[in-house]
C-alpha cells in the first residue's frame, strides 16, 4: 500500500535545530563575540523549551508484514512510551489471529482446513470482522472478498519468497472460489467449497491499527498517530497544529497529489499497485488480487478512502482499487471521500474537497 507522506510531524522541532548549531569549531574563550552567541543560544534553547509543550515520541515495529509506526503527543513521556508498548503488543496479537501465513495455529487457519460443509463456530472477534467484510463484499459487488486465501497462497506475494512470474493460467482458474461461499449459521460457519480459504489480509491491518488506538486511549493517550504501511488512523492533533499528511503520486517520485490537514478521529488508507509487485515481460504484476477474475485488478495505480474506522477504510480502499474509476460514485453515496488514480495517471475524487 501506498505510504503517505508525513509532512511536519517528523520534521526536527526548534529545540533540536539550535542545539545542532552549537556544533562550530572550537574558539578562545575569550573570544566576546563568541561569547555572545552562545549566551543567545542558551536564551533561545530555554525559550523554546519552555514553550514547546508536549513532544513528539516516535517508535517503529515491524507488524503485519511492515514497518508500524507510531507518534504520540504527550507531556509525559513513559506514559506515551508504555502505551505505545501496550499498542503493539495488542497489534501483534492481531496478526497472530488472523493470519494464514507461518506455523503459529489460529482458528483461521483451522478453519481453513477443515472439510467443505463442516459447520466451525469461530472466536467472537473473527465472526465480527467476517461479518464485516462480508458486508463490504456485497456492498462492492463483489470487488472486496475475504475468501481469496487459496488464490492469494498461489500468488505469492506475502510468502517468504517473493514472486517473480505469474502462476500458470489453469492454476488460476481452478483457485478462483464460488462468489458465495462462506455461509453463517448461527454462531456456527461453514465454507461450502475446497477453494474457499479465509484470508483478512485486505482488512485486518486496519483493525489492528484501530485496535492499537483503542489501547492507546485506553492508557490516556488523547493525541497520536499510527501508519501501518500506508494504513493510517490519528487521532487529536499534532500537538497546537493538526496533523499534516501528503498523499504521494504512485509513479511520480516526489510528487504530492494531495495535501490534507486533519485532526479529530481520521482513519485514511491508501492501496498501491508498487509496494508488492513484480514485472514480468514488461508487465506489472501486484497483489491486489481481483475475485472475479483471479488476476491483479488493473487500470488503477492507487486508491485512497477515508473512512469511519481504519478497518473499514482498508476494505475499501481495495475494493475502490479493484472497481476502479465506477468505484468513486459509490464512495460518494456513502459518505466517504475517496482519490483514484487510474493506469495513466489521471486522478479522480478528492479527500479534501466535497465530490
Amino acid at each position: 500500500m501506498l505510504k503517505p507522506l508525513m509532512q511536519e510531524s517528523f520534521i526536527l522541532n526548534a529545540e533540536s535545530q539550535i542545539m545542532g548549531s552549537s556544533a562550530l569549531p572550537h574558539q578562545p574563550d575569550s573570544d566576546k563575540n563568541v561569547a555572545m552567541f552562545r549566551f543567545l543560544v542558551m536564551a533561545l534553547f530555554l525559550f523554546f523549551t519552555a514553550c514547546s509543550g508536549p513532544a513528539d515520541v516516535h517508535e517503529t515495529r515491524f507488524i503485519m508484514g511492515t514497518l508500524v509506526e507510531f507518534t504520540v503527543i504527550d507531556d509525559d513521556r513513559d506514559r506515551a512510551e508504555s502505551a505505545i508498548a501496550a499498542a503493539a503488543v495488542e497489534m501483534q496479537r492481531i496478526e497472530d489471529a488472523f493470519t494464514i501465513y507461518g506455523d503459529r495455529p489460529n482458528a483461521v487457519k483451522a478453519f481453513n482446513t477443515v472439510a467443505p460443509d463442516t459447520p466451525v463456530e469461530l472466536p467472537d472477534e473473527v465472526s465480527q470482522l467476517l461479518i464485516l467484510a462480508l458486508k463490504v463484499k456485497q456492498q462492492s459487488g463483489g470487488a472486496f472478498d475475504p475468501a481469496l486465501g487459496e488464490l492469494n497462497l498461489l500468488w505469492g506475494f506475502s510468502g517468504d519468497d517473493a514472486p517473480s512470474s505469474p502462476p500458470p493460467v489453469q492454476a488460476i482458474e481452478d483457485a478462483i472460489p464460488p462468489a458465495h461461499c462462506i455461509e453463517h449459521q448461527g454462531r456456527q460457519w461453514i465454507r461450502t467449497d475446497r477453494r474457499c480459504l479465509l484470508d483478512f489480509g485486505a482488512i485486518a491491518k486496519g483493525y489492528a491499527i484501530d485496535r492499537g488506538i483503542a489501547v492507546l486511549r485506553q492508557h490516556g493517550i488523547r493525541n497520536a498517530l499510527i501508519n501501518g504501511g500506508g494504513d493510517i488512523r490519528l487521532i487529536g492533533s499534532h500537538g497546537k497544529r493538526p496533523w499534516h499528511i501528503g498523499i504521494r503520486h504512485p509513479r511520480k517520485k516526489g510528487e504530492v497529489i494531495e495535501r490534507l490537514d486533519l485532526q479529530g478521529d481520521v482513519s485514511i488508507v491508501t492501496s498501491g499497485d508498487y509496494e508488492r509487485f513484480f514485472m514480468y515481460q514488461g508487465k506489472r504484476y501486484h497483489h491486489l488480487i481481483n475475485p472475479k477474475t483471479g488476476w491483479p485488478a488493473t487500470k488503477v495505480q492507487s486508491a485512497t478512502v477515508i473512512a469511519s474506522s481504519a478497518t473499514l477504510a482498508d476494505a475499501w480502499s481495495t475494493a475502490l482499487f479493484v472497481q476502479g474509476v465506477d468505484g468513486i460514485k459509490m464512495q460518494q453515496e456513502m459518505n466517504q471521500k475517496a482519490l483514484l488514480v487510474d493506469d495513466q495517471g489521471k486522478v479522480y475524487g478528492s479527500l479534501v474537497k466535497s465530490q
